[in-house]
């Protein structure tokens, strides 16, 4: 019970604090591609206020490819690109693994002392899916994606780690993090539309000036259209 009300605690906490953070948790559809020219559109929005978009497409009988792009509050964006390998194991059950970049900017505020923590950062990531597609008889799908991957991010700090600087120069912070972001989902419905539902979290270790706390979230919700051609 405690564990639950933590958790709970803890999720809308990050949607209360979505304006100040630099990474929010992505929406990443997980398509689990079958088979060739299999193509999956997904779009929606998340709790943490941002409108994103994946597009997934099955290139030969093993390639798939994707692309994502997130844009949220405070100017905040990301997008990423991955290619990966596919399997359909049979039983409707479907197994991915990619590999790929993100690009994305974020902007974070803070009140005690107002300041901003600002800049962009860079993902080398890879990510294992696996999951059931919908059948002939029943059109509910359900599955998991694991991303892990290598965070470069490089933020100005304009009075948010130290404030009193009013007028410059800022302090430029580089730091090198590693990223974990799991990822479950579910969509339900007839035919080739389908509604979803996920739910997401991330965990961010710094290896670089640790004693300064990059601002993320660390639980979010979407909801969306899927559609399958």
């Amino acid at each position: 019970m405690k564990n639950s009300y933590l958790i709970i605690t803890a999720f809308f906490t990050s949607i209360i604090m979505s304006g100040c953070i630099v990474y929010q948790t992505q929406m990443t559809d997980v398509p689990l591609i079958s088979e060739k020219n299999d193509l999956r559109i997904d779009a929606g929005v998340s709790l943490i206020p941002a409108v994103q978009s994946t597009v997934s497409y099955g290139l030969t009988d093993k390639i798939a490819i994707q692309g994502y792009g997130n844009v949220g509050a405070d100017h905040n964006y990301y997008f990423q690109t991955a290619t990966g390998l596919y399997k359909n194991k049979g039983n409707d059950r479907v197994m991915e693994v990619y590999g790929g970049f993100g690009y994305g900017y974020g902007d974070a505020y803070k009140d005690a002392n107002p300041g901003n923590l600002l800049g962009n950062y860079q993902l080398y990531f890879g990510q294992f899916n696996y999951g059931k597609i919908a059948s002939k008889s029943s059109g509910f799908e359900i599955g998991l994606g694991i991303k892990a991957g290598y965070l470069h991010s490089s933020l100005t700090d304009k009075n948010y780690y130290d404030w009193g600087n009013t007028t410059g120069p800022y302090d430029l912070y580089k730091d090198e993090s590693i990223l974990f972001e799991p990822v479950g989902f579910m969509r339900f419905g007839s035919g080739r539309l389908k509604f979803s539902f996920k739910l997401g979290s991330t965990l961010i270790y710094k290896f670089t000036n640790t004693d300064k706390n990059l601002p993320y979230g660390r639980l979010n919700i979407g909801l969306g259209l899927n559609y399958r051609l």
